[in-house]
This record gives C-alpha cells, sequence and structure tokens, in this order.
C-alpha cells in the first residue's frame, strides 16, 4: 500500500472554518447518543441538543464568514458560539472559542506552534469561565488534550500528525473520566461534554487530512466510549431551572459577576467579556437571576429550561402515550391541571425594547404585568420562532402516537401555521393542528374538554368532534378597563383613545366564529365593564342545558374573585371555578385590571 505523505505546515482561514464546520457534522450525527448519557452536572438527557444548538449557530454563521485570515475566522468563530451557547457544555465550548480567538490574535495563518499557544490559553480561558471546574468533564478532556498538543507541537510541524497523535491522549482523557467523577463510574458512562469535544476534533482530523466537509458528514468512525445509556441515574436535581442570558455591561467583570451570582446556585460558566456575556446557571430563582443582572446591566436573549422536566423525559421507563396536548402559551389554565395531564406549551414571543422573552417560559404572567408598569416601552407579542417550536416538539413526539395541537386563532396569529410547518417534519397525521378560534381561559376549557375525551380512550376521529364542538360553543367576553393598551398595541387609533379617555370609555370584545378579536360592547366605567360582561355571559349561557366557567384576569385578583361571586348566583353555586392570570399576549393589547369571563356551553335549549 502506497504510503501517504500529505502534509499540512499551516492553518489559515478557510481551513480553520472548513475543519470547524466538518466537527459540528459530526457532533450532529452523535446528539442523540450525548443525549443518553448526560448524567452530569444534571441528568437531564440534553447535553447532545445543546451542543448541536450551540454548533448549528457557528455553522450558520461561519458560512457567511470571509475566511481571508485565521483571526477573522477566529473572531466569527468566538462571536457565534457566545450567541448559540447551550447549556453547561456548549458554554464551556464558547469559552474555549473566545479564548482561542483571544490568543490568535491578528494572525493571517497558525504553525503548530501558534496553534498550540492558542489551545493552551482557550484551555485557560475556558477553566476560568467556571465557578466550579469538576475534573472528569468535558474540561478536563480539553486541558489533557491541549497538552498533549503543546507537547507535540515541539516535535513536529505537520497538522495531519499533531492532531492525530493529540487525539489518542483527548479519547484517552475521555475513557478516565468516570474514574474521576463518580457519578460517571456509578453510571457506567464517560462524560457527555466531553464525548462531544472528543466528536468534535475527530471532525475536524478528518478534514484536515482528507480536505472534504461533506465526507465528514458521513464520516462513521467517530468515538463511543463507556455504555450506550446510563444505569443507576439519581433524579436528585437541586437546583432546577438549567438558566441562561446574554448581559451587556461596561463597569463589570467575570469575577465579579460570580460573586453577585454565586448564592443563586451552581454550574455557573460565564462565557466572552470584557462588555458582553453569555451567562449560565442552575438554579432555583431565575428570573430573581435576571432581575439583580438587570440592576447592572442589559439582560437580553434570557432562556429557563425545567431540568426536573427534562429529567422525566428523557430516564422515566414510561410507557407510549395514544395522544398528547400540545397548546400555545396564549392558552391559561391552572399550573397543576397542566403538569398533572402533561399538557406541553410552546411559547410566544414578547418583546420590551431589545428584550426579548419567551412567554411562561423566561417570564411568568405576573412579572409581565410588573414590566408593564415599570418598562418604558410597550412590549409586542410575536408568533412562536420555528426553531423553539422544533425543538419541542423534538423533545415531546417520541412520548406519543400522535399529537394534537391547540393554537391561537389563524385570523389573528402566525402561529398555528408556524405550528403546523414544523409538523411536517414528523410524517404526515403525526401531529394535528387545530385553529382554537379563542385565547386565554376559553382556550383552556377546549383544552380540558380535549384531555377528557383522551382519558375515555375514544378514537382520534371522535377526539376531535368533541374539540371542534367545544371551538364552537366556547364564548369568551373580556372587561378592557381602558382604550390605553389597545391604543399602544396599535389595535386602535390615538384619538379615539383620547376620546375613549375623557368619556371614561371601557369597551368589551370578544373573538367571533372566525377567531377575529371583535367589540361587542362599551360601558362607562370598570364597574359598568364587569357588570356589562357579566350579564352578557349570563344571557349567552342560558341557551345551554350545561356550562364550564373559567375566570382570567390581568393582574386584577378582586375583580376575578367578584366575578366568579357574581357567576355563582346564577349558575353552579358549589362547582369550583377556576381563576387563572391571563395570558401577556392578550395582556399586551388589554393591559392590567382586565377581565376575561368564558364558559363552555353543551346541549342548546332548543
Amino acid at each position: 500500500m502506497k504510503k501517504n505523505n500529505k502534509k499540512i505546515h499551516y492553518i489559515d482561514g478557510a481551513r480553520l472554518k472548513r475543519a470547524i464546520i466538518a466537527g459540528s457534522q459530526i457532533v450532529f450525527r452523535n446528539k442523540e447518543h450525548l443525549n443518553k448519557i448526560n448524567v452530569f452536572p444534571v441528568p437531564d438527557g440534553d447535553t447532545g441538543t445543546n451542543l448541536a444548538l450551540t454548533m448549528t449557530q457557528v455553522n450558520e454563521d461561519l458560512q457567511q464568514s470571509s475566511d481571508r485570515s485565521v483571526s477573522d475566522v477566529s473572531r466569527d468563530l468566538a462571536d457565534a458560539a457566545l450567541r448559540g451557547a447551550q447549556g453547561n457544555s456548549g458554554a464551556i465550548l464558547a469559552q474555549f472559542f473566545h479564548g482561542f480567538a483571544e490568543a490568535v490574535g491578528g494572525r493571517v495563518k497558525l504553525t503548530t506552534k501558534h496553534f498550540a499557544e492558542a489551545v493552551q490559553h482557550a484551555k485557560k480561558s475556558a477553566r476560568e469561565a467556571m465557578s466550579e471546574p469538576r475534573e472528569g468533564t468535558i474540561i478536563t478532556v480539553i486541558s489533557d488534550w491541549a497538552n498533549s498538543v503543546e507537547n507535540i507541537a515541539h516535535k513536529t510541524d505537520d497538522f495531519i500528525e499533531l492532531l492525530k497523535n493529540s487525539m489518542s491522549r483527548a479519547k484517552q482523557a475521555l475513557k478516565e473520566t468516570p474514574q474521576k467523577l463518580d457519578v460517571l463510574k456509578k453510571a457506567g458512562v464517560v462524560d457527555a461534554g466531553g464525548q462531544g469535544f472528543v466528536n468534535l476534533l475527530e471532525g475536524i482530523i478528518h478534514f484536515i487530512e482528507k480536505g472534504k466537509i461533506k465526507d465528514a458528514a458521513h464520516y462513521s468512525s467517530f468515538t463511543k466510549s463507556g455504555a450506550d445509556s446510563p444505569r443507576n441515574v439519581s433524579d436528585d436535581i437541586r437546583f432546577r431551572y438549567c438558566t441562561e442570558c446574554v448581559f451587556e455591561a461596561v463597569n463589570t467583570d467575570r469575577k465579579k459577576l460570580q460573586r453577585i451570582l454565586a448564592d443563586f446556585g451552581d454550574s455557573m460558566i460565564i462565557v466572552g467579556g470584557p462588555k458582553k456575556f453569555r451567562i449560565h446557571i442552575h438554579t432555583n430563582y431565575p428570573q430573581k437571576a435576571f432581575k439583580t443582572l438587570n440592576t447592572l446591566g442589559v439582560v437580553t436573549s434570557p432562556k429557563v429550561d425545567d431540568m426536573k422536566k427534562q429529567h422525566r423525559r428523557s430516564f422515566s421507563k414510561k410507557k407510549i402515550k395514544k395522544f398528547g396536548v400540545v397548546v400555545d402559551s396564549s392558552c391559561d389554565l391552572p399550573e397543576d391541571f397542566l403538569v398533572s395531564n402533561d399538557v406541553h406549551i410552546i411559547p410566544v414571543r414578547l418583546t420590551f425594547g431589545e428584550q426579548t422573552y419567551r412567554d411562561k417560559f423566561d417570564i411568568t404572567p405576573e412579572e409581565f404585568y410588573q414590566k408593564l408598569a415599570e418598562s418604558p416601552f410597550h412590549p409586542k407579542s410575536s408568533q412562536p420562532v420555528y426553531k423553539d417550536v422544533k425543538q419541542i416538539l423534538d423533545e415531546i413526539i417520541p412520548d406519543y402516537e400522535q399529537l394534537i395541537a391547540i393554537l391561537l386563532p389563524r385570523a389573528v396569529s402566525g402561529t398555528f401555521q408556524v405550528v403546523r410547518n414544523a409538523a411536517k417534519n414528523y410524517g404526515e397525521d403525526k401531529i394535528v393542528c387545530v385553529d382554537g378560534k379563542t385565547i386565554s381561559g376559553a382556550t383552556g376549557l377546549i383544552v380540558m374538554e380535549a384531555i377528557e375525551a383522551i382519558k375515555q380512550e375514544l378514537p382520534l376521529e371522535q377526539i376531535l368532534e368533541k374539540i371542534n364542538y367545544a371551538v364552537e360553543n366556547t364564548h369568551i367576553f373580556i372587561s378592557v378597563p381602558t382604550l390605553e393598551y389597545l391604543v399602544k398595541g396599535g389595535r386602535i387609533s390615538a384619538s379615539k383613545g383620547l376620546l375613549g379617555k375623557i368619556l371614561r370609555l371601557s369597551p368589551l370584545v370578544s373573538f367571533n366564529n372566525e377567531g377575529k378579536l371583535v367589540p361587542i360592547g362599551k360601558a362607562f366605567g370598570e364597574q359598568n365593564s364587569l357588570k356589562k360582561m357579566v350579564k352578557m355571559a349570563v344571557e349567552k349561557a342560558e341557551e345551554y342545558e350545561e356550562r364550564r366557567f373559567i375566570v382570567a384576569h390581568a393582574n386584577a385578583p378582586e375583580k376575578a374573585k367578584w366575578t366568579v361571586e357574581q357567576i355563582r348566583r346564577f349558575f353552579m353555586p358549589e362547582e369550583h371555578i377556576p381563576v387563572v392570570t391571563v395570558t401577556p399576549a392578550l395582556g399586551v393589547h388589554a393591559g392590567p385590571g382586565a377581565v376575561g369571563l368564558a364558559f363552555l356551553g353543551k346541549n342548546k335549549k332548543s
């Protein structure tokens, strides 16, 4: 066999760019395996997903990057990883890239010695970003590999030799992770983040040697160390929420941020600097952490994941259910009902100025109304981002034979179309999308009907019949205390708003049978508006023999209580009427003080 004498004596911008893209292909292919073996720092089964999402952002940005110099590509790589970093391992990898870019400086090309210096600096930078580095994790694999690169770089000027020889040390370090971390040893797996880093290196080396990205995408000899799935996985999660955000400030630094956030939780990683950081922490108080950071600078792109839910989804041994229900976050129901019935939520987006939140994920309704009162910016609501929808569906689709998605009206939002487009990824009829034609507690009543039908083990056709009946026979009446927020949201003109303010008009609105928001009346003053709302609801409810009510309020619990008392004067004196805080998607336009009264009627009187 002819010996391959090819040598690579430098890495320029083009070569680095393509090598990183090739490396990401192996990470993408290995995503599910990484998720399966993820038991540290929390067994939430998402390391592969997080690394894949991090590298997706890197891939997208590098495709557009200039490859004139290794300096340009390194900066673009660091910036992309900072924006896209997800989870513990994604944040560490992002800081590694950030440190690498710092060390590269303004160089056009890298020799093996320059490369070794850069990865040494990157190793130190990644370690410094962590509040409590733990040996036996990705940081150990990075460190051992970087040290091997430094040693070998003194003996060769050939990158193929350098990378292939140092790779053996990375694989050995990965293999040794269970000996350094008891939780890995007990589970019988290697560290998932370390495994992901080794896979990234394998793709990079394959490209450097072969010179083709598409070959890396089909490269099948990537390393899997340890078992394919863990055993003895603990469900002891001390800090429940994986909390992340981008933070910008002038007069701060990493050490100061580490001190300020130290008492909030663990697994803290602060990436970037000196003025822009990506912060990752596991905490039980994500909103308090965001609020603290907002006193020092500007928080954007907040993200909160419930790791206990992720753990149950990844490691609990449960049978695949026949049907599951998905809603968008405009649906309002009591939290215990949502949790006990496994109702899954797709978040709409809320934006205050430059700050964007995933509704009910990154900001609660209560926090939204507080921010609505304090913020100089009037918020805007927008449909869910396709990436969010796809990620949520990816997580839950394995648990069900079919999903039923009950969504915001097509007449007022693009949410239905975004979800339906995402549903095409899973095959025909795997996800059935239903236009709810209403919002808030009224959608909640439709969901309750769907859950009851599923519990009765009815076939899909009959479940959909009951849902469609509920859509057509659910009615909502909304009392809006002022026209101010309808003006700010662009729903009515400023001149009409001024007239309404002078006359103290409080409008009443509803959704028609096409799912459009329509005015249904007006009153002078808030109390008269509430009375008129109840009167209209009672008159409509009397058309049915049976009815189920729900009350939703926008930071107005006393009004909601009064409304419940009034309904009990006419119907259901002994039965429980749920009271929920109204979705911010409606609160953006109705404003604080609004109250919604909805009912589902059955068996129309002749």
